[in-house]
């Protein structure tokens, strides 16, 4: 849902901006893929996010996309970003907790490229019988 101090458009504006007709717009808010912020009246507000997200809807159906492939995108998208942020969080905390360590190099956790690596765990070696195993 829109947040109502961003929400500024009405339908038909809205419509324009995305190159829809509001019947389209009504469709798609039906079909849950688009929620624009209410008025105590009733009527429709969309924000900038939603005139983007119209026009990712747009784009994809453009594409070939049928609506419930597009909301199962939609849907997809949301995931992946709380997923972003919780990938985020934690290397947050990884880094506060690495700070604790300053003094002992060895026990510092080093992030190269999105591969995590412990200092402080053995480094395997592949020379030994157990190589022969793997072949």
């Amino acid at each position: 849902m829109s947040n109502p101090e961003d929400a500024r458009y009405v339908i038909s504006v809205a419509a324009e901006l995305s190159g829809m007709h509001p019947q389209t717009l009504r469709i798609y808010e039906r079909r849950g893929l688009i929620e624009p912020y209410r008025t105590p009246g009733g009527t429709r507000r969309y924000s900038e996010a939603d005139i983007e997200r119209l026009a990712l809807i747009q784009d994809l159906t453009g594409a070939g996309v049928n609506l419930e492939g597009v909301r199962r995108i939609l849907s997809l998208e949301i995931e992946l970003e709380r997923h972003r942020n919780q990938i985020d969080r934690l290397r947050r905390l990884l880094e506060e907790s690495d700070a604790r360590f300053v003094g002992d190099p060895d026990r510092r956790t080093v992030i190269r490229m999105g591969v995590v690596t412990r200092r402080n765990l053995p480094a395997i070696r592949r020379d030994g019988p157990s190589s022969e195993l793997s072949k």
